[in-house]
């Protein structure tokens, strides 16, 4: 069954804990890159000479800096850009100077500016730059082996190899385990986690002891030979030295030996004893055991190993004072217990108050809030959880499912925020959402329906006819799964269903949901109504008009179906088993459409990919190849994209770039009988690259792991390969530019119609034309004697200025494009309209736009993997036109 937390939080009329409020979860995510960090940073036109800089922004490998003194800001890249921590210019004798432009605005009173921001700022970490952004979730590996700490005491260690890593949470085995100690979950933040090679480093008294009850290990020999098999198995996935780190927060206590405490039991997690501090180990750490159990704590483990600020340890009374319930020994006599007479009995002393570290109260966290919370009894299950009481720094939470009720501190990492599990892929037990059956009706009720039936707000069956051409955007697979027929019933209640089933028939439930949304007050007779959809795990609603007179039932449904581009009668208070009366199965399809563009899946689709047809006879493929011939103008440049080749020659030698003396305006290329046209001596090497063999594509975009608070990062160490195209991107890509060159040539002649050019729709994918439509725009398949696009720079030149022209109101250089042009750019494009909003809200500059690649723009962004490669391509070909047009003629 499926579980959405917003609906259950909707329903419950509760709210979530906070996300910030899970200390272990933010600590997972940081990169030890945070906003205000100094760090120095070279010259944009000068690397040999650095500044310092201060972060703004931090978007894992990406960083919005500005320099001291600026008055602007810019993204840089720390896994390619020339990036050091302060001191690194003095340590290595480099040079440290403002920018001109700094130095002529500050002159020498930049020195006091660069002082005073040396006296708040933070450096940022060598050891944050070295991982060029990742955050410890995205580096520590299955295989790596780490050292864990005894329970009990703080000198055993045994090693553990880590078989998961879902988020953080990590499933460990121990090394040499059998079937008595199986696989267990911790957080990587947790205390008793160390790096492979701490015991070794630290020496005596830390040591290696098997944490079973029974020591296999107990012979040197074994031990041995167990230790040299992790070291070997450890050298395949090396642990970083500074993933795991010991608590450096820690102080020394002034406990003693016999001090009696109050303690949460380890075993239940519910109930509070009387305890007894039974062994100092130094001045960090000291032993607390339940009193009931201070013979066989070691097997029972009714233990606390504890420091000063250790969360379930209390001063004695701490239980009354909250009005909890505290547990009497078993040598307690009958009636309340009382702690005067129990330190009587055992003559003993309580611990003061001083010795118990100041714990900091909750904030942010309220009775009835939801969570997701560990069950401590069985770390293997995770449920939904509320919070019942608050006590100091204590939470009383309840596992709703089950019913059961523990105590956590406020900083446990068996805590997680709401949606963590289904961000990574984890089980969450959950309650039952199911509505309860209703009571069968009886007299009254009946006659209630009656008079109901005989209003105007009664509705009768609406019908689905699955015969009649269900238009481009709803699945006739899926329509033939939907009940033949919703109601009769209250006429809101029905038309929601028909149009709920509708949307859940649809390829994009969302899509035709924004669509049928209305902004404003809706039209006499008509009442908005919400309607929900839901894409994967993201939930969508919309309010939609909906009739409130059962006469007005007929036409409403004949208006959707219209608006839907299908057949008037697919649904309706009429049934049609056999005929439709619309004559649909014999139609042309687009006399549905009413001229609008064809959406949804096309015709011979497979998962929303076009199927590619093979070319029926090979003069069909002749011809087309010669058309394509005749478009490229016989152009032969080398590209300098081409993987593993030297920079090709310039744009200007011996074509000159389009615009520029020697062209026809509009029409790239060079004239006939020019050094690079067909006919001449220069297209030898045209006919060379034509016949060549195509490069094998090496690989697609990198597979990407999503983990967040909540939501999953990028493995943002692996970079998107922008010179790799699959087929089809090439396909279109190339089709595309055909279509542009054929319109450019075109439109110097008058006597051509708009009706017979190649390109209908400005820069449209292939894959989104239906077999109905756009016929001309087919013929332009990618032929095999062609060159790839990246072989050919005269391609990305023409492609490039495709894209860019006619917007005049950018700046010629994408580096000095605005958050506004970037919008305006986008806006402009037919397949990245609805992105530019999302852009704007983002703040992505022209800097930040051509440093966008596929990873970020899928997770960090939380883009649809769909829109994120249409975006991609226009990235690509904004640097092309970079590339083309400024980097080789040296502007910036």
């Amino acid at each position: 069954m499926e579980f959405d937390w917003n609906n259950y939080l909707e329903d419950t009329k509760c709210i979530a804990v906070p996300e910030e409020l899970f200390s272990h979860v933010e600590e997972s995510l940081t990169n030890g890159i945070k906003q205000g960090m100094l760090l120095e940073v070279c010259h944009k036109n000068n690397p040999d000479v650095y500044w310092i800089a201060e972060i703004t922004m931090v978007c894992a490998h990406l960083l919005r800096i500005k320099f001291i003194g600026a008055q602007t800001d810019f993204w840089c890249d720390i896994s390619t850009t020339k990036v050091h921590p302060l001191g690194w210019c003095g340590k290595y004798d480099e040079l440290i100077e403002p920018p001109d432009e700094i130095y002529e605005r500050y002159g020498d009173t930049i020195i006091e500016i660069m002082e005073k921001a040396l006296l708040v700022g933070k450096s940022v970490s060598i050891e944050a730059l070295n991982n060029k952004g990742l955050s410890p979730i995205d580096r520590i590996k299955v295989g790596m082996k780490v050292e864990i700490q005894n329970i009990i005491d703080p000198y055993r260690y045994w090693i553990a190899t880590v078989r998961e890593n879902l988020g953080g949470r990590l499933l460990l085995g121990y090394d040499g385990a059998d079937e008595d100690l199986p696989p267990f979950w911790m957080f990587f933040c947790n205390p008793r986690l160390s790096n492979f090679g701490f015991v070794t480093n630290k020496g005596s008294p830390w040591q290696f002891k098997y944490p079973g009850k029974v020591n296999k290990f107990s012979c040197k020999n074994k031990l041995s030979a167990q230790l040299k098999q992790s070291a070997e198995e450890s050298i395949k996935e090396p642990t970083p030295a500074d993933l795991f780190q010991p608590n450096p927060t820690l102080e020394a206590h002034s406990f003693a030996t016999g001090m009696k405490v109050e303690a949460l039991s380890p075993v239940d997690m519910k109930t509070f004893c009387p305890a007894t501090v039974t062994k100092i180990f130094n001045n960090l750490q000291f032993l607390v055991v339940i009193d009931d159990h201070i013979d066989d704590y070691e097997d029972t483990k009714m233990a606390w190993m504890c420091d000063n600020m250790h969360p379930y340890i209390y001063p004695i009374g701490w239980a009354q004072r909250n009005k909890l319930e505290i547990k009497p020994p078993k040598i307690w006599k009958e009636g309340p217990f009382d702690w005067e007479e129990y330190l009587s009995m055992t003559s003993s002393v309580p611990a003061p108050d001083y010795c118990f570290g100041n714990k900091d109260l909750l904030k942010g966290i309220q009775v009835n809030m939801k969570l997701e919370a560990v069950n401590p009894l069985n770390h293997e299950e995770i449920h939904v959880a509320n919070v019942e009481s608050i006590v100091e720094h204590m939470l009383y939470v309840e596992l709703i499912p089950i019913g059961e009720k523990y105590w956590f501190s406020q900083d446990s990492d068996l805590l997680f925020p709401v949606g963590w599990c289904d961000s990574n892929s984890y089980e969450l037990h959950i309650p039952d959402t199911n509505p309860k059956e209703p009571p069968k009706p009886v007299e009254e009720p009946r006659t209630i329906r009656e008079d109901l039936k005989s209003s105007e707000e009664w509705c009768d069956r609406i019908f689905f006819n699955y015969k009649c051409y269900a238009g481009p955007s709803i699945s006739r697979n899926k329509l033939s799964q939907l009940p033949k027929h919703v109601g009769p019933g209250p006429l809101l209640l029905v038309l929601k269903e028909v149009l709920n089933k509708i949307i859940s028939a649809s390829y994009k439930p969302a899509k035709l949901l924004k669509d049928w949304e209305t902004e404003g007050p809706p039209e006499e007779g008509m009442r908005l109504e919400m309607l929900r959809a839901k894409l994967k795990t993201r939930p969508y609603h919309a309010y939609v008009p909906i009739v409130t007179t059962s006469e007005q039932v007929e036409s409403f449904c004949r208006d959707v179906c219209v608006k839907l581009q299908a057949c008037p009668t697919l649904f309706g208070p009429i049934e049609y088993p056999d005929q439709c009366p619309q004559n649909c199965q014999q139609v042309e399809k687009s006399t549905f459409h009413n001229g609008t563009e064809r959406r949804g899946r096309p015709k011979g689709s497979l998962n929303g990919k076009r199927k590619k047809k093979k070319v029926p006879e090979k003069r069909e493929k002749e011809q087309r190849l010669q058309e394509i011939e005749n478009n490229r103008d016989g152009e032969s440049i080398e590209s300098e994209h081409s993987a593993g080749s030297e920079p090709g020659t310039r744009p200007g030698s011996p074509g000159t770039r389009p615009g520029s003396p020697g062209t026809r305006p509009g029409t790239p290329g060079t004239r006939p009988g020019s050094p690079g046209s067909p006919g001449s001596p220069g297209s030898n090497s045209d006919c060379k690259r034509a016949t060549r063999k195509k490069r094998e594509i090496k690989s697609t975009y990198p597979k990407m792991e999503m983990k967040t608070r909540g939501a999953k990062l990028p493995n943002f160490a692996v970079q998107m390969k922008e010179a790799h195209w699959n087929k089809k991107d090439v396909e279109t890509i190339y089709s595309n530019s055909c279509a542009n060159k054929k319109r450019h040539a075109e439109s110097d002649t008058e006597n051509e119609t708009n009706a017979s050019s190649c390109n209908s729709r400005d820069v449209k994918n292939i894959s989104d034309v239906s077999d109905g439509e756009e016929p001309e725009l087919k013929k332009l398949k990618f032929c095999t004697n062609d060159p790839l696009p990246s072989d050919n720079k005269m391609f990305e030149n023409d492609t490039a200025m495709t894209w860019i022209k006619g917007k005049e109101k950018l700046a010629r250089n994408p580096l000095d494009w605005s958050v506004d042009d970037v919008y305006e750019y986008l806006r402009s494009t037919e397949d990245c309209k609805l992105i530019a909003d999302r852009m704007k809200q983002e703040e992505i500059d022209g800097q930040a736009f051509i440093m966008l690649d596929l990873p970020i723009i899928t997770h960090f962004l939380h883009m649809k993997k769909e829109f994120a490669k249409q975006l991609c391509r226009h990235i690509t070909m904004v640097r092309w036109y970079y590339i083309v047009n400024f980097e080789e003629n040296g502007e910036t």
